[in-house]
């Protein structure tokens, strides 16, 4: 190729060019929705997509408003048997991309807490993976963009059914974190939030949709705008929340959380919204947004996790099929903790801070593994990978989880059964064709040695320091050492 050509040709942009491209759009994008019915259609996006980041649901809002439901191309063919149409253009997001790196550290002694010295006074090296976060642009397409399989639909449409709309009002109370009663208001007023007498109070007489709009609407001020949360947020921001931005907070997740279930509320065209924004900067706007996201999401999270309970006590169908698509990547949350060892912030302690994992000891991750689900394998920053071997999941330095969503199916679905057998008991069931694991067990003295490899620590080990984690039904009628091998799992000694 000629240098005229070559000079000619179009350079393509890097990964951190096209990143940069994005968040301007962003940038631009939020100052722009602060119009009343550009608002509103947000605010529906971001009801529908309301586990994704801020950035993301402006990306998903600006490229297609009207989307429900998101996923890549492969996902589409693999897992839900749909293929993007011919001609569709990709929906462009911000996903983490996390690579690994083998970095060398000081080894530590565990009693001492001091480097360990070898035999020429240098401390003895040992190699960590690490993961690193990186993001990049990818494409995805919403349902309406693909063909193929229908999807099974999950159940919001509150509108229109007593039964369904006493079981959500009841789900609202209980979730909330004052009491909600119907009693006296002052005049022209729907309800209120007393932080001084610690309870939400709703004007009798209203229609449900009114009562669940206003409930909503005071729940939103109890989570975000006592003396309290007030006084600390006032900490981190150049002035205070006047009233308007807490009025304006507080009914834009009120209609958010109702876009969410399908309920049509009040016309109510955001007029004010406008004058509002127009004095405030960029970083006081995306603050907001990132509050009525997070507070919406928490409330949804709530509402859903309650229903579920409360619909297994009154006898009623938990069933998934119903009339609302748009969410089926955001399914009930699920009432019971798949983990009832691990505390909830387990998370934050491995540095990961994503509130939509249910955090996993290694051993029941295993065993979840092996019925079927999707492990996660967390990492600081809220670096995440799907395991795809039991070996990942027995070698992983951090944290493991299960989405809060692939929990919640699971557990409607009834696919989790509480076993009431252990790894040993279910192996001796059938000897001859399955596998068990075992792994070092949990404590401070053999927690330099979990995870080195066997051959290196056989001298330092006996029997009574290995517990029985796993097992499962060998792949293939062979034996059981060559099947092992295959999982690259050693037996113990």
């Amino acid at each position: 190729m000629s240098e005229a050509a070559n000079s000619q040709e179009i350079k393509q942009p890097t990964v951190k060019e096209r990143l940069a491209e994005l968040t301007s759009g962003i940038e631009k994008g939020i100052q722009e929705l602060f119009q009343s019915e550009k608002y509103q259609s947000y605010l529906r996006t971001m009801s529908r997509f309301h586990r994704y980041s801020l950035n993301n649901t402006v990306l998903i809002h600006l490229q297609k408003p009207d989307a429900t439901l998101v996923a890549g191309f492969n996902k589409w063919r693999d897992q839900f048997t749909r293929n993007v149409m011919k001609g569709e253009k990709g929906i462009r997001i911000i996903a983490p991309m996390p690579y690994k790196k083998t970095v060398d550290t000081e080894r530590i002694d565990p009693a001492t807490r001091q480097p360990v010295l070898g035999a020429d006074g240098q401390p003895l090296m040992d190699q960590k993976e690490i993961t690193i976060p990186l993001f990049r642009p990818v494409s995805v397409f919403d349902v309406s963009q693909t063909a193929g399989k229908p999807l099974p639909e999950i159940v919001h449409d509150l509108t229109g059914s007593v039964e369904q709309y006493e079981v959500f009002l009841e789900a609202l109370k209980r979730s909330a974190p004052v009491p909600i009663e119907v009693g006296d208001t002052p005049p022209n007023v729907d309800g209120l939030f007393s932080e001084n007498m610690g309870k939400i109070v709703l004007r009798p007489g209203m229609s449900e949709v009114q009562t669940i709009s206003t409930a909503v609407h005071e729940l939103a001020h109890a989570k975000l705008h006592t003396k309290e949360q007030l006084a600390a947020a006032a900490e981190d921001a150049p002035k205070p929340k006047d009233r308007m931005t807490r009025e304006v907070e507080a009914e834009s997740v009120a209609y958010a959380v109702c876009a969410y279930y399908g309920i049509a509320t009040e016309d109510n065209s955001f007029g004010y919204i406008a004058t509002w924004s127009q004095d405030k900067e960029l970083t006081q706007l995306k603050e907001s947004l990132e509050t009525i996201n997070r507070t919406a999401s928490d409330i949804i999270t709530g509402i859903d996790h309650q229903m579920v309970l409360i619909r297994k006590e009154r006898g009623l169908d938990n069933s998934l099929e119903g009339k609302d698509g748009a969410q089926q990547e955001q399914a009930l949350s699920a009432p019971e903790p798949p983990d009832t060892a691990m505390p909830v912030n387990a998370l934050e302690a491995f540095g990961y801070t994503d509130q939509d994992m249910h955090p996993l000891s290694r051993e029941r991750a295993m065993e979840l593994f092996d019925r079927g689900l999707p492990v996660h394998l967390l990492g600081e920053g809220n670096v995440q990978t799907l395991a795809t071997r039991v070996e990942e999941i027995t070698n992983h330095t951090g944290i493991c989880g299960i989405s809060k969503s692939d929990w919640a199916q699971a557990t409607v679905r009834d696919v989790i059964k509480p076993l009431d057998k252990s790894p040993e008991e279910r192996f001796n069931e059938n000897p001859h064709n399955a596998y068990l694991v075992f792994q070092m067990r949990e404590g401070e003295e053999l927690r330099n040695l979990r995870f080195q490899p066997y051959s290196q620590v056989q001298d330092k080990l006996n029997p009574s320091q290995y517990e029985a984690v796993q097992t499962g039904t060998l792949p293939q009628a062979e034996d059981t050492q060559a099947s092992l091998n295959k999982l690259n799992i050693h037996n113990p000694p």
